[in-house]
Parts: C-alpha cells; structure tokens; sequence
C-alpha cells in the first residue's frame, strides 16, 4: 500500500525559519484524539536546530518544543544507572525524600554537598554520585561531589556544636546528616521542582524511574536553553511575556510563575 503524506508549514522556535515537510497521513489514523509529537531534525526544516512539532489529529500545529543540540545526547539508559546497585527507592530509603531532593538541586544548581556521619557508612558514596551525575547531561556535570564528614561524637559531645561549626565553615553547601535530617539549604527558593519531577518518576515502574527523572531535567533544561535565548533578545521582557513564550513552545510543561523563577536562577547560577 503506498503511504500517502500531508505537508505542513513548520517553523523553526529558535530562530523563525519556515519550511514544508511531509508527514505521512498513518500518524494521524493511528491517533482518534490528542496531539501528535513530531521530532524534526537539524537541516529537516532549519540547517541549526532540530525540534518537536505538537500538531493534532485534526492537522492543526499547537506548539513547538527547541531540543538543544548540546543537550540532545541520549542520557545514559537505565542498566546503565542500575549497575550502580541504586533505584531511586533505595536513594530515598538512605537518605530521605527530601535530602534527594536536595541532592538533585545541589548537583544541578552547582551546589556544595555534604553527609555529615557518626558511624561508618556502608554506602559507596562514590558510586552515590555516579548515580546523581547520570542523571544529568554532561555538560552539567560539576565538581561538586557529595561528600561524607565523619562526626566523632567521643571528641564533640554535642552535635548540635559540631553541626554549627560545619555550617559556619560551608555556609553554601547543602548540609544533611545520616539520620535523614536536612541542616542547611543555601538557597532561597523552595524544592517544589525537585519534589514535582521526583514524585513524577515515583509512579512508573521502579526500573524505569530514573531514567523518567532524567527525562524531565532534561526537559527543564530545555525550557532553560529557550528562555536565555528570548532573554538575551529582549533584557526588558516581563515574566509573564516570558512565561506566554515558553507555554507556546512547551505545551507538555507546566509553566507557571515558579517555574520561571526557577529557570532564571539557574541560568544566574550556571549560564
């Protein structure tokens, strides 16, 4: 049976250029409802990016979605991540909802981050942070390990002594101690991304979690990558122009007023 194809006007979302492509018809009839997703490649439409099409089973364009050439390498799957021995149940059984949480935030934001122990781990903290920095893309990947700080509770008697002067000492690192207690966040902003994406990857099946949560840092970082490029085109742009923007491009996501000021301080602390 010849396959029959429907042509549609795309639009590069990074820099404008339009172009005709031919998408066959089988996409929309295997579809009764919804919206397509369509992964146009570099020199497809545009000779320098390649991006998604959110088109619906009725032929109308709704969106578009910029893949980030630095960004587009597929992240590590996930037999690779399991050979490490960790699922992301494990990491929250070790260390607690909220300390991953906060251990997603300090790799991704380029934070400091210490365990601080009273007795001797059996946890491979080398193999923690190979964990942590597969879920990120490469060119995100920092020096800041996670590191363990042994408290020896015969010198300080007093924890609360001892934690205060490791507070004093690494006023911007994130600080959490092996009983699952966050001491210190060096950020002003809440953890509601981290919490979204984790909660997120928490209703698939455990092999597929994290893979699902470095699916969606890599969609943040997307949605990062689009708002520079409009900030650096227009300073003066207001946060709810800036947010209509990213909604157009990213019709999967949700966009809201945190979020947008979650991108702005990544890009303050990483671009």
């Amino acid at each position: 049976m010849e396959n029959k194809f429907k042509t549609f006007s795309l639009t590069c979302p990074k820099c404008g250029v339009v172009k005709g492509i031919k998408i066959p018809e089988s996409l929309f009839l295997n579809k009764k409802f919804g919206t397509i997703k369509v992964q146009v490649p570099q020199k497809a439409v545009c000779p320098e990016h390649q991006f998604i099409a959110f088109i619906t089973t009725k032929g109308v364009i709704v969106g578009y979605e910029l893949i980030d050439a630095s960004l587009s390498k597929e992240l590590p799957e996930r037999k690779e991540i399991q050979q490490y021995g960790f699922t992301l149940n494990d990491l929250i059984d070790i260390y607690g909802f909220a300390s991953v949480a906060g251990l997603i935030r300090a790799k991704l934001f380029d934070y400091p981050s210490f365990i601080i122990r009273n007795d001797e781990s059996d946890v491979d903290i080398d193999k923690i942070n190979d964990v942590f920095d597969n879920l990120i893309p490469d060119v995100y990947r920092n020096g800041n390990a996670i590191k363990n700080i042994q408290f020896d509770s015969y010198v300080f008697r007093n924890a609360d002594f001892f934690y205060t002067m490791v507070k004093n000492n690494r006023p911007n690192a994130f600080l959490i101690n092996n009983r699952r207690v966050i001491l210190q966040k060096p950020w002003q902003l809440n953890m509601t991304l981290e919490e979204y994406i984790i909660n997120r990857a928490l209703e698939r099946k455990e092999e597929e979690q994290l893979k699902v949560l470095s699916h969606l840092i890599f969609q943040f970082l997307s949605e990062v990558h689009l708002a520079k490029s409009i900030l650096d085109e227009n300073k003066n742009i207001s946060d709810k122009e800036l947010m209509k923007q990213l909604q157009a491009n990213f019709i999967t996501s949700t966009i809201n007023k945190e979020r947008i000021a979650f991108i702005k301080e990544f890009i303050k602390r990483r671009l």
